[in-house]
């Protein structure tokens, strides 16, 4: 129950503004666009997989109940050796949560939105990764709720460091059973027509292994 209170009171503290894909993400994603084969995981949960002329649907996940898709979708692209994992969380409907794009096998950071985490040394270790872009100035926070299931939840938000291709934040904790779990964003900035700054910002909700 712990963790259903804490992802909740993250969708709830923290709002999010996607950037636009490139890729047709809600077509390759959309099982209507495939002559589907359906498998019946639990009571609201069904498995999808099928197959249209340019993809294939490896698998998926839907909820039913709810009309949305959760978990990892996994899509390769019969023209070119392309396969696309995206992640879908099912406290924001139908939001791409996490993208990872293989060519030929290879995971391509730069075309890619992921995070990876590692405990050690006493704490959390997150590596986040966004698309490449040619924006002027770019800033990574990252803003979570923590407990370690005897003191109440805390919120903190701490700003990230760029290393390659990455942005990298470290998070000491009590224990390896503490929990984090919050929005990672990217905030942007460029010149517009005229002059004009514009912002943009793209986010991503994580969470610690359970």
């Amino acid at each position: 129950m712990k963790y259903i209170f804490l992802f909740i009171a993250i969708f709830m503290l923290f709002s999010c503004k996607k950037t636009e894909n490139k890729i047709k993400l809600s077509y390759i994603t959309d099982d209507k666009n495939y002559k589907t084969i359906k498998k019946q995981e639990n009571d609201t949960i069904y498995q999808i997989s099928g197959e249209n002329k340019q993809y294939i649907l490896l698998s998926g996940y839907k909820d039913v109940k709810n009309g949305v898709k959760v978990g990892w979708w996994r899509i390769k692209d019969k023209n070119n050796n392309y396969l696309y994992e995206i992640e879908y969380i099912s406290l924001n409907k139908n939001k791409e949560n996490q993208i990872k794009f293989y060519n030929n096998g290879e995971l391509i950071n730069s075309f890619s939105q992921y995070y990876d985490i590692k405990y050690v040394n006493n704490g959390y270790e997150f590596k986040f990764y966004f698309p490449q872009n040619n924006y002027e100035s770019t800033k990574v926070e990252f803003s979570y709720i923590t407990s370690d299931n005897i003191i109440p939840p805390t919120r903190e938000m701490i700003t990230c460091k760029k290393e390659g291709d990455y942005y990298i934040c470290f998070i000491p904790v009590k224990n390896k059973n503490q929990l984090i779990a919050g929005v990672v964003t990217e905030f942007t900035t460029s010149k517009g027509v005229g002059g004009k700054i514009q912002l943009t910002a793209n986010s991503m909700y994580v969470n610690t292994p359970r």
